[in-house]
């Protein structure tokens, strides 16, 4: 049996309409500081032998949020 290590970007993008903007002042796209709090895909790679979340002093995580409900999510 033959294995493989890998070290990732995870890039993924969907749209949530209950989190569309019409405010004027609303910039086009902000960063979301709590992600916690939004609805993410439950991704999984299904022939996985083991894997962890990349972590330092904080977590590699970034989240934006665009007017029109698009989430762009990004993970080591």
């Amino acid at each position: 049996m033959q294995e493989a290590r890998v070290t990732m970007y995870l890039r993924q993008t969907w749209n949530d309409p209950r989190l569309e903007s019409e405010d004027e002042e609303t910039q086009q796209s902000r960063r979301i500081p709590r992600w916690e709090h939004v609805w993410v895909p439950d991704t999984f790679f299904r022939a996985d032998l083991g894997s962890f979340v990349h972590e330092q002093t904080v977590p590699n995580k970034l989240m934006r949020l665009e007017k029109n409900g698009d989430i762009w999510y990004v993970m080591k």
